[in-house]
């Protein structure tokens, strides 16, 4: 469904992508594991076309996205959940969602899934965005991912700073999501723990290369670990 190959991304005469490859079939969680700074933050954004890449190409479905805006992009099928999760905080929870409806097929509304997935949302649909915890500004953001009609979810980092109850809600979903719904999901993670239990495939980079990759049962943990400590 995607493929990554042999990307590169400079920033100036700063170079953090080096010839990074990356693929996820639906159905499958890929994991990008690394410390702060490596570049799995650029990959995500050279992947929905918010950084143009110097060389190498992304593919979606078949398609070359070179070119495409990061609109575009959602509108084929694309859903990115960006670190820090950007949502609105002075549109309230229903309108952070319709937000997301320029990116669906015309005449769309609110999937009233994304209320069975995060009921804490069904509550609060006139809270501020603003005001939620930031456990539930984090599955607001999912839920807006979602309201688009993706195929495929990109999540930045989505347990950073959220609290451990709510690190198992949104691991459910990934897993409910790549294996009831058929989405391709790649993740963006710090925490090993969470990675492991759902990716299929665990890709490891330092300073902006690929070190380690493979099916994840297939990986040596501790070179992971060593990979990822400080």
């Amino acid at each position: 469904m995607l493929s990554v190959e042999t990307v590169d991304l400079s920033y100036g005469a700063s170079r953090c992508l080096r010839g990074v490859s990356l693929a996820v079939k639906p159905g499958e969680v890929a994991a990008v594991l690394g410390r702060n700074g490596v570049g799995k933050s650029s990959l995500l954004r050279a992947i929905m076309g918010l950084e143009r890449i110097q060389g190498g190409s992304i593919t979606w479905e078949g398609r070359n996205l070179a070119g495409l805006s990061p609109a575009d992009r959602a509108r084929a099928g694309i859903g990115y959940v960006p670190q820090g999760r950007e949502i609105f905080p002075f549109l309230t929870v229903q309108e952070n969602l319709e937000t997301a409806l320029a990116a669906a097929p015309r005449g769309s509304k609110v999937d009233p899934e994304v209320f069975d997935l995060f009921p804490i949302l069904r509550q609060f649909l006139r809270r501020r965005g603003g005001d939620l915890s930031g456990g539930q500004q984090q599955q607001l953001a999912i839920a807006r991912a979602m309201t688009a009609r993706p195929r495929m979810l990109i999540l930045d980092e989505p347990t950073e700073g959220i609290q451990p109850n709510v690190i198992k809600d949104i691991g459910k979903v990934i897993r409910h999501l790549a294996r009831d719904r058929n989405f391709a999901v790649v993740l963006v993670e710090q925490y090993f723990e969470f990675a492991r239990d759902l990716a299929d495939h665990i890709t490891v980079m330092v300073r902006g290369e690929v070190a380690l990759a493979g099916p994840t049962p297939a990986l040596d943990e501790a070179a992971v670990r060593r990979l990822l400590t400080v």
